[in-house]
């Protein structure tokens, strides 16, 4: 077949050669490491029922054109390597247990409902601005990784780096996930990061978060601030945060959750507009009085510890104030709400 080179190490294997690809139909499937596939301009389409379970898929695009990587049903392969100068799609779902390696200029982009899962040992290798690893809205990259204080941890190289640290977060599953939010009619880039630990306070670490080029939405690099939900993207706080280069630096984060990035001014902690409610003193140790610089009363006030837990406050008597004295010292996450909407503050107590 013209632009096609295949290296075939099969067991009950059943395939053929489309016009611009190869096909697997029923029970094709690789079963070891030293099993090889590789595809020259070409697309790689399983459609078998039978799970590939270890092996090598080698994606050689060196036409400049794009090319398929389409899996009927959750494959799972040691190595997937892609050369050339031409952008691979995935459909499907991919389990990796050692390696995604991105040579020359090529990129790698999952379609809508694909997933890649990083095997405990498995890495993201090559991966630079100019051959990147994109995504629609709701595909991800995983992975799942023990991880100790003080020890820097790469996760994969999925695009999120843990340096220092008081507390061990033992088994830390990381999401890299594709999607914008709307914090308070501003834009976020196109990639953000879910961090689930198994110990998820006192952290004090710091994080560099990656962003490539593509993923930034149309936003400048230099202006972007970190912002943390801890309600699956409905609110967000600003956490600020230094842009270099090719990430952006965290440091004293207390607890992770989802984190994303938009401009600096986006709901900037000390400083908000006319509308917006103010409260004092902050850090705190007893009584929070609240106030608003429009005169809108408060109906309700919500309060979050930094691992998304509901503290279950209520205002006081002259339902401007809340009395913080029986909270321990740590950072809170305080939404007011009012007839009119809602305004999320960081609230430090701090006891003297």
């Amino acid at each position: 077949m013209k632009n096609i080179i295949l290296f075939l190490i099969f067991t009950v294997c059943q395939f053929s050669f489309g016009q611009q690809g190869l096909y697997i139909s029923s029970e094709g499937f690789l079963n070891n490491e030293n099993s090889v596939i590789t595809v020259v301009n070409g697309d790689f389409v399983n459609e078998s029922s039978t799970e590939f379970n270890g092996g090598t898929l080698q994606m050689k695009g060196l036409d400049g054109n794009s090319h398929r990587i389409e899996l009927n049903n959750e494959n799972t392969i040691d190595y997937l390597e892609l050369y050339g100068t031409s952008s691979f799609e995935l459909n499907g779902q991919l389990i990796l247990n050692k390696e995604i390696f991105l040579n020359d200029t090529s990129s790698f982009m999952m379609n809508t409902g694909s997933f890649v899962t990083l095997g405990p040992t498995a890495e993201i290798v090559g991966e630079t601005n100019t051959n990147a690893i994109t995504g629609a809205d709701g595909t991800y990259i995983k992975t799942t990784r023990d991880h100790t204080a003080g020890v820097t941890n790469d996760f994969g190289l999925i695009g999120m780096v843990t340096y220092t640290g008081s507390t061990s977060m033992g088994n830390t599953e990381v999401f890299r996930r594709y999607g914008t939010f709307d914090i308070d009619g501003n834009p976020t880039v196109n990639r953000y990061y879910e961090i689930n630990p198994t110990v998820n306070s006192g952290l004090d670490v710091m994080a560099h978060f990656y962003l490539s080029d593509v993923d930034l939405n149309g936003l400048e690099r230099s202006s972007l601030a970190g912002f943390r939900s801890i309600d699956n993207g409905v609110t967000f706080t600003n956490e600020g945060g230094t842009s270099e280069t090719f990430y952006h630096s965290v440091s004293n984060i207390d607890a992770f959750s989802i984190w994303t990035f938009a401009d600096a001014s986006t709901l900037y902690i000390e400083d908000y507009d006319a509308s917006a409610f103010l409260i004092f003193p902050n850090p705190a140790n007893h009584i929070v009085t609240l106030y608003s610089n429009n005169n809108q009363a408060i109906t309700a006030v919500e309060l979050y510890d930094v691992t998304g837990k509901n503290i279950g406050i209520e205002l006081g008597p002259n339902e401007n104030s809340l009395n913080v004295s029986h909270l321990s010292d740590g950072i809170y996450i305080l939404r007011l709400l009012s007839e009119t909407g809602s305004v999320t503050k960081k609230l430090v107590v701090k006891k003297e």
